[in-house]
């Protein structure tokens, strides 16, 4: 999930040989514009988001590997303080924090909405979760309910959350459409719901085959019945960071 390598760098004027290494990577050319010089037109052949190969990690982001989501100088490409600005969080407010790992955002939100507010605070892994608890402990933050949820669950109580964050989790769910549903749930009306994901180009990130397209993103919370809210692509360095909101709340 938040595993670091470095990126390719995107050519985006070549013919492309379907035999090349590159054109293995099913991300990086989601949409392909094909040259034919030959003919001295041009022909564009775009994949559809239901014709994209996905890949799933798999394998469970390890707990020994806590120190990389904890690095103090994450903060400076995260800004999570700009996040939570454009996300309009304020004190009072309930939010959730899914795929929370070692609570990195999860304080964060506990200190955003304060002591009248609550943050959920999800993952799949007791280890997180426990290190999570106790990090909260040692800073004196008591307004944080930690879920262990499952694979297909978030396990979340219905219509009580404002806001809720997918910080570099979405690429990790198996069946994106039916848990995002759940989300919905437990989403009060006109809530949101926000989805931060590195780029193909960031030199961090988890390996390119993991990573999506903002497109497969959007078409995928659209069938989930989810609309777009708000988009923004230069506030982070490294990761696109997009806002949705019910459309029949």
């Amino acid at each position: 999930m938040k595993g670091f390598c470095q990126a390719q760098n995107f050519v985006a004027f070549k013919i492309i040989s379907l035999y090349t290494e590159d054109m293995l990577n099913p991300y990086r050319y989601a949409k392909v514009l094909l040259i034919f010089a030959i003919t001295g037109c041009f022909c564009v052949a775009i994949a559809t988001p239901d014709e994209i190969r996905r890949e799933r990690p798999g394998i469970l982001f390890s707990p020994s590997k806590i120190p990389l989501l904890e690095d103090p100088g994450r903060d400076v490409w995260q800004k999570p303080d700009e996040v939570l600005n454009a996300l309009d969080m304020k004190r009072g407010q309930v939010v959730a924090d899914i795929g929370a790992g070692s609570g990195y955002l999860t304080a964060k939100l506990s200190e955003r909405v304060g002591e009248s507010g609550l943050v959920y605070a999800v993952d799949i892994q007791q280890e997180m979760i426990d290190y999570t608890k106790k990090k909260l402990m040692d800073r004196g933050l008591k307004n944080v309910v930690a879920i262990l949820g499952d694979v297909n669950d978030p396990k979340l109580p219905p219509e009580k959350t404002d806001t809720i964050i997918l910080l570099s989790t979405y690429h990790e769910i198996a069946r994106p459409i039916e848990f995002v549903k759940k989300l919905k749930l437990a989403l009060k009306p006109r809530g949101k719901l926000a989805i931060l994901e590195f780029t193909d180009e960031s030199p961090i990130g988890p390996p390119l085959k993991f990573r999506l397209p903002e497109d497969v993103v959007m078409h995928e919370m659209q069938q989930a019945d989810f609309t777009l809210l708000q988009k923004y692509t230069l506030l982070l360095p490294y990761q696109y960071f997009l806002v949705f909101t019910p459309s029949n709340p």
